[in-house]
């Protein structure tokens, strides 16, 4: 049996790019929602009908999830970007991004 090195199957792509470009995102969808947060703030000042400072509370919630997901994805992707970047992996990826 054959043992093969396996390549990355996004075609025209690194991991390295890949990587970058999905810390990059996690990073700028964690500060929109963080944007969106404070505006919602602000919002709960101005309101005085029980209703909307209810649903405005309901979206508090909602983006606080998104904030802490966009928060991990953010550190995870940092993560892999770092080691990917390190010279030994930079070899290893160059080596299963090459064309045969």
């Amino acid at each position: 049996m054959e043992n093969k090195k396996p390549k990355f199957g996004i075609q025209n792509h690194s991991p390295n790019e890949v990587a970058t470009a999905l810390h990059s995102f996690s990073r700028d969808m964690q500060s929109y929602y963080k944007v969106t947060h404070g505006q919602l703030l602000s919002r709960l000042d101005e309101v005085n009908d029980e209703e909307e400072l209810s649903c405005i509370k309901a979206e508090l919630q909602n983006v606080n999830l998104r904030i802490e997901y966009f928060h991990v994805l953010n550190n995870a992707a940092s993560i892999v970007d770092v080691v990917l970047h390190s010279p030994i992996m930079i070899e290893e990826v160059r080596d299963c991004t090459s064309k045969e």
